[in-house]
């Protein structure tokens, strides 16, 4: 299978896993007591992750791959869309985040991922 087609066909399979029955639907689920957007954001990404990797073993299994690099261009091509989704409303943030800042400079991303450090000891 092409890496072209093959790009495709996973683009496809994550849109279907957010979809899926017991997804989280479409951007991050609401922060629960004590998370903040960043570990919203890798909950996400976790479970896309996970679901994608059922979902490989099922191809597996299948006897749809033949070699290890069909399974890693497969994972692999699952990566960046699950990534766009999962990160999509952390972007969002931190794109307003910089426009309060008067625009984005060496300082005010610097004020950002400290802030991210800093709530990541905080839970």
């Amino acid at each position: 299978m092409s890496k072209k087609i093959l790009g495709i066909v996973c683009a496809v399979l994550a849109a279907a896993i957010l979809w899926w029955p017991g997804s989280p639907g479409p951007g991050p689920k609401p922060p629960g007591p004590g998370k903040d957007l960043v570990s919203v954001t890798f909950d996400v990404y976790e479970d896309l992750w996970r679901k994608h990797a059922t979902d490989t073993a099922d191809k597996i299994k299948a006897g749809e791959f033949e070699t290890d690099q069909e399974i890693w261009e497969y994972i692999a091509a699952a990566q960046a869309p699950a990534r766009r989704v999962a990160f999509d409303d952390l972007a969002k943030s931190e794109s307003e985040f910089f426009k309060g800042q008067g625009g984005w400079s060496l300082e005010a991303h610097e004020t950002l991922l400290r802030k991210y450090a800093k709530e990541s000891k905080n839970e």
